[in-house]
């Protein structure tokens, strides 16, 4: 980084005579006393300062002469790590930090705190614990009121059966700057007034049925992260994950699938917000429907990352990923990548980077796509279907619950359940024409098949019902979104749903 933050020795014996100067005799002071807004010492005694012996080769865990120069140069200088991780309580009424929680300056392990709550004897919550960054690297370009020079809320650390590790979720960890509104998610030019002007048109259409799946998947954020169950670390309007199951090794998953497309698509911001700092995926964007990333049985993008090595200088690495080292499956290691540094980069990423917002309105358009062409072949007595999902489901209900549901279990798709859940719906309403072409199919039939299917999928996923019922579900007012119904419900109607191709 350009910056560094530096041990400002005369300020802190300014308040603490005797302090000692290594990091974690300042760390152990703990809270600041009288600071307004609260901060620890060890924040209050950094400052920003130009890094005087910057390194840029590869982050490799190799002591070369580069690193032994900057770290000796760190030593003299008295600087320390320019992004500061904390855990602080926080108060249930009025969500303000009061005090660092216990071991909680300077974290970086994704379960070095594993506490969510703070409870009196009485067993009663008093105060939440949350994680949040203090960047004294200047980095990030912030939005508007948003400063640099003050805590920034992050995440916290959450369970799911035998896992655990950093998560953000809506509002009290997102930033308002990263909710996916439409000028964040398909480009500055669209925004929510536009669509609303032309609320049928293919734009909004697509629009809504993304967004009404981001909801119950990244909850509309940008900057809404899992790294806390077994899929390692998921983002995205489609939860897209690094690795799945990790028992015995993470298997593939489909945000190396992303970042290759992403990569592809704008090389310089890949390389400063990801490439410089040692994150790549395995494979490289070959096109659509094509190359090893691409999955043809699940219609879908999967893949693995690779990091630096000591031979391949960063510059070099974007275009030569086979020089790359994979990343190690196993846990012990692939878990760097859910710690509470990474879990920071790629928070500030989607609450920053423009590129890397718009790419994901062309990977979710992708994955929509591929799931419209899949094929669908049904025989109900007399009633023969040979198809795509595209030609049978056609309103944006229908759309957006198939996404979510191939979101959630891709081979549920482009297997057998949708396909029996088409017969039912056959059986069920017998006194429907179904004998003739899809495209001949009304209003009635289209809700009979979208009632089947959204009976199936809450099946598989409980949530599919908030889905189906955007934006108006219970709850959604208390994640304070900017957008609210402007651009009305997901419609219903046969052949409402009018896909947006744009650029893809």
């Amino acid at each position: 980084m350009a910056n560094a933050a530096q041990l400002n020795q005369g300020r802190l014996h300014g308040w603490q005579p005797q302090a000692g100067l290594t990091a974690p005799e300042v760390m152990a002071l703990g809270l600041r006393p009288n600071s307004n807004p609260p901060e620890s010492y060890h924040v209050a005694s950094l400052d920003r300062v130009a890094n005087g012996s910057r390194y840029t080769g590869p982050i490799s865990g190799v002591m070369n002469a580069d690193t032994r120069t900057a770290m000796e140069h760190w030593l003299r200088n008295n600087y320390r790590c320019p992004v500061v991780i904390e855990a602080w309580q926080v108060a249930t009424g009025n969500n303000q930090r009061t005090t660092p929680f216990t071991n909680g300056i300077n974290i970086w392990n994704f379960d070095e705190i594993t506490q969510g709550t703070v409870r009196n004897a009485a067993n009663r919550v008093v105060a939440r614990v949350r994680m949040f960054s203090r960047d004294f690297t200047g980095h990030y370009t912030l939005p508007n009121g948003r400063r640099d020079d003050q805590y920034q809320s992050l995440g916290s650390y959450a369970r799911f059966m035998t896992y655990g590790g950093p998560m953000s979720e809506v509002p009290n960890h997102t930033w308002a700057e990263a909710e996916m509104t439409p000028e964040r998610l398909i480009g500055p030019a669209t925004t929510t007034a536009i669509l609303a002007a032309t609320p049928n048109g293919a734009a909004a259409s697509t629009y809504r049925v993304v967004r009404a799946t981001a909801e119950q998947e990244c909850m509309g954020m940008f900057d809404s992260i899992n790294a806390y169950d077994d899929a390692l670390v998921s983002l995205g309007p489609c939860h897209w994950t690094m690795g799945l199951m990790p028992a015995g090794g993470y298997d593939n998953g489909e945000l190396p699938g992303f970042l290759a497309y992403f990569l592809h698509r704008n090389q310089a911001d890949y390389q400063r917000y990801l490439g410089n700092l040692g994150l790549y995926p395995a494979t490289a964007w070959a096109g659509v429907n094509t190359g090893p990333l691409w999955d043809r049985t699940g219609r879908k993008y999967v893949g693995w990352i690779r990091h630096h090595n000591e031979q391949t200088q960063p510059a070099q690495a974007a275009t030569g990923l086979a020089q790359l080292p994979m990343v190690d499956r196993a846990t012990v290691e692939a878990n760097y990548f859910k710690t509470w540094h990474w879990f920071y980069r790629l928070a500030m990423i989607g609450r920053t980077c423009a590129n890397f917002q718009q790419a994901m309105w062309d990977m979710v358009r992708f994955r929509i796509r591929d799931i419209r062409s899949a094929p669908i072949a049904v025989n109900v007595g007399a009633v023969h279907i040979n198809a795509t999902l595209g030609d049978i489901y056609t309103s944006e209900k229908s759309v957006a619950i198939l996404l979510r549901w191939h979101i959630f279990r891709p081979g549920h798709v482009t297997g057998a359940r949708v396909r029996d859940s088409l017969t039912r719906a056959i059986n069920g309403h017998a006194q429907l024409n179904w004998a003739t072409a899809p495209a001949q199919w009304t209003n009635a039939h289209e809700q009979a098949i979208t009632a089947q299917l959204l009976t199936d999928a809450l099946t598989v996923n409980d949530t599919q019902d908030r889905l189906a019922n955007w934006p108006t579900y219970a709850g959604r007012n208390s994640r304070n979104y900017t957008l609210n119904n402007e651009l009305g419900a997901l419609r219903d109607g046969r052949g409402s749903f009018h896909f947006d191709t744009t650029g893809i």
